[in-house]
């Protein structure tokens, strides 16, 4: 993917959709492709969500997208069967990670306060 070259939602959800849709996932882990499906469907109502601030959606959409980087992880783990979670287990995985997810990327600890930059905006919630 080309981040320089996404001119819209759907274009970035085109990664995932790789992932999810454009496989198996749908027949062989019905319960992630439907938590899936989900996140896809909440991104993109917040995308188009005319209400809400510039800051409120894009700490929305790095909630979600945070959760679409680890699905996408653990299932690519699941498939390698490198792991032994179930669905359920990489869903529940996946909604309580997502709020340390940036602070991993970026080396900070839990305990340390986030700096001020976009990117924590997700911990807003």
């Amino acid at each position: 993917m080309n981040l320089k070259t996404i001119q819209s939602a759907e274009e970035y959800l085109n990664f995932f959709d790789e992932e999810f849709i454009h496989s198996s996932c749908s027949s062989e882990d019905p319960k992630i492709f439907n938590f899936y499906l989900s996140l896809r469907q909440r991104f993109l109502n917040i995308y188009n969500d005319s209400d809400n601030s510039f800051f409120k959606k894009m700490s929305l959409l790095l909630d979600i997208d945070a959760q679409l980087q680890i699905l996408k992880e653990l299932y690519n783990l699941k498939k390698s069967a490198l792991n032994e979670y179930t669905q359920e287990e990489i869903i529940q995985l996946t909604v309580k990670d997502k709020t340390c997810f940036y602070r991993e990327l970026t080396g900070i600890q839990l305990n340390q306060k986030a700096p001020g930059s976009l990117i924590y905006l997700s911990e807003a919630q």
